[in-house]
């Protein structure tokens, strides 16, 4: 049977498909297709082909997380380093892991600062080797927010120090090498005496996070006007604290993070737009009951408080609404009532909060009331261990960013876990060492 020509299906070139890809934005002519060209291009929709586009543009760096999780140490490594009776023991315990020969080359007695520094530069070293490996510049990006939230923490430590006249030498070996970028070097060195000119210079212009510092720094001018060269931005950063100054500044990086985790879009958003809803969540939670037992509590001094709260999250706006209006335990309490995951999360850490509560279970006397105490969690404790089960789940889905984000995290934890199991060592309480979060340990 002949077929007219009219009905006959020509399918799209190769170019034409890869380009509709490629440039989804590129408009063209619909009058000028097939009706089943437009078809078949429906089932090449760059949104659903988005699993396919991801590994093209970032599959070769998940490869290498993907492997590189594979190093993260399990329980009995963990046992077997809680056995340890020195530190040297530990650095012969850790051979045996992903951690081998990485203090081979420090001298005896080994220094718990020193296995601290040498895993922290292990992350940054494996962190950044992933990110020079990337080609998809979306990727790059959210793996440079990732860092930015540790080059804020160097930058308010840095000007900390630099304020408290320490050694510049001592400053720097005491950084993240997670958040190092070369323009730090100079702030020790810094003069705040000097007004706006010397910190522009220093921070606003050439740093990765000088608009956090530019944003915050405008909220903290009394006048409210764009800071200028007559601004004595020296008095400011000296009699504000820092800590809080430092929310201020995680505050808009988590902000920024967020909108840029929307605008990606797909998977990425779904997964990571979920842990950083909950993080939002969990940096209100914390600052409010941190605040219960300090000025920051007081009616008075509220309004700072309420600051640094995000304006996004599962609680936002209603739940953070209540919690700004909040000073007591008993308010707090009533703020995440209808909250079941926040309110039993609070529940479990309030009798840390009640001064009255621990003084009188540490005066019950004995070793079992202490241990008793020390048990006893905070709601950032606790916040350690919801995050570490957010970003082991990301690793259950594939094709999306979440998982780079999930991994420095991880290792983040990690690296603390090692840091209290030396602590417990050389203080002779080694029945406390299991006292840690295990990452991947097996799900019952």
């Amino acid at each position: 049977m002949e077929v007219h020509p009219k009905d006959q299906y020509n399918p799209p070139s190769s170019l034409f498909v890869l380009q509709q890809l490629v440039e989804p934005n590129r408009r063209v002519s619909k009058e000028k297709l097939p009706r089943k060209t437009l078809r078949c291009l429906s089932f090449l929709n760059p949104y659903k082909m988005e699993e396919s586009l991801f590994n093209v543009k970032a599959g070769f760096a998940e490869g290498i997380l993907r492997g590189l999780k594979c190093g993260f140490l399990t329980m009995d490594d963990y046992r077997k380093l809680g056995a340890c009776e020195s530190l040297e023991d530990v650095r012969t315990a850790l051979d045996d892991t992903d951690y081998s020969g990485f203090l081979q080359d420090e001298p005896s007695p080994l220094e718990i600062s020193t296995i601290i520094a040498k895993a922290k530069q292990k992350l940054a070293d494996e962190f950044n080797y992933i990110k020079y490996q990337a080609t998809d510049p979306q990727l790059v990006e959210f793996m440079t927010f990732v860092q930015k939230e540790k080059m804020i923490d160097n930058v308010v430590n840095l000007l900390q120090g630099a304020l408290n006249g320490k050694p510049a030498v001592e400053l720097l070996a005491k950084a993240d090498p997670l958040g190092y970028f070369e323009e730090m070097r100079t702030i020790p060195s810094l003069d705040l005496t000097q007004g706006y000119e010397d910190l522009y210079q220093t921070i606003l212009i050439d740093t990765p996070v000088g608009p956090y510092f530019e944003e915050v720094l405008k909220t903290l001018s009394e006048d409210g006007k764009p800071l200028g060269r007559d601004s004595d931005v020296g008095s400011i950063l000296t009699e504000q604290d820092l800590e809080l100054l430092k929310n201020l500044l995680k505050k808009a990086w988590l902000e920024e993070f967020y909108q840029f985790i929307v605008s990606v879009g797909g998977m990425t958003s779904e997964i990571m737009g979920h842990i950083l809803r909950s993080e939002a969540d969990f940096r209100v939670l914390n600052i409010t009951l941190n605040s219960l037992n300090t000025s920051l509590g007081s009616q008075q001094k509220i309004a700072d408080r309420n600051s640094l709260y995000p304006n996004f999250g599962y609680l936002y706006p209603e739940g953070t609404e209540k919690l700004c209006k909040s000073w007591n335990q008993t308010t707090v309490r009533a703020a995440l009532e209808p909250y079941n995951q926040y309110r039993d999360l609070y529940d479990s850490v309030k009798m840390y909060y009640d001064k009255e509560a621990r003084a009188a279970m540490a005066a019950a006397g004995g070793g079992a009331g202490g241990r008793k105490t020390a048990n006893i969690k905070s709601m950032e404790d606790m916040l350690f261990s919801e995050t570490a089960k957010l970003y082991e789940l990301s690793f259950d889905q594939q094709f999306h960013y979440g998982t780079f984000y999930a991994y420095a995290k991880l290792k983040e934890q990690e690296v603390r876990n090692l840091g209290w199991i030396c602590n417990m060592i050389v203080m002779g309480k080694r029945e406390y060492a299991d006292d840690i979060i295990p990452i991947f340990a097996p799900r019952v």
